[in-house]
């Protein structure tokens, strides 16, 4: 199934709880064997939506920065995720990123990947953003070339602490001024 038709990125409602369910699914199969996948198991979904709602606003208490979950749809199922950050000077941001992304793995390679990130960056052009950072593991070839293909340039290769582990971290730099 192409990715190009009727492909529509939004924020997650209650009405796509069934989507959402084959998604999660997926995606934790594809965990167990692919160790670039950062999901977790989602068993409330009513509550997912609830905080995926509220995740825009920082709270007196909150050490993370505020994040929109937009999820890319085709043909009623979901194809994808794309999670920006939106307080781009927070340290987090400044070492993982300002934004992230996956796809389901019976979308990829038909170029859903490319259409997320250029979400993403246009939402951070809209924001009035003049750079954003995107970081993945220094051994995800993948993520890396694609980063790469859509004119990120690398800043640095390094380790940085992450929830108790140590990552390899390619970290690159997108200049939102430039077009090509």
């Amino acid at each position: 199934m192409s990715s190009k038709a009727c492909m529509e990125i939004r924020k997650i409602k209650s009405c796509d709880r069934e989507a959402f369910e084959k998604f999660n699914a997926a995606m934790l199969a594809d965990k167990e064997n692919n160790p670039f996948v950062e999901w977790w198991d989602v068993s409330d979904f009513d509550e997912f939506v609830r905080q995926s709602d509220q995740s825009e606003v920082k709270l007196s208490n909150q050490t993370w920065p505020p994040f929109t979950r937009y999820f890319a749809f085709s043909s009623g199922q979901i194809a994808g995720v794309v999670i920006c950050f939106w307080e781009l000077d927070h340290p987090d941001c400044q070492t993982l990123g300002h934004f992230g992304y996956m796809v389901a793995p019976s979308f990829r390679r038909q170029g859903l990947a490319s259409r997320l990130f250029t979400f993403a960056l246009e939402h951070y052009r809209q924001l009035g953003a003049n750079q954003v950072f995107v970081a993945t593991d220094e051994d995800n070839v993948a993520s890396r070339g694609l980063i790469e293909k859509m004119g990120g340039q690398l800043l640095a290769l390094e380790t940085i602490p992450y929830h108790d582990k140590v990552l390899k971290s390619a970290q690159y730099s997108f200049d939102l001024n430039k077009r090509d």
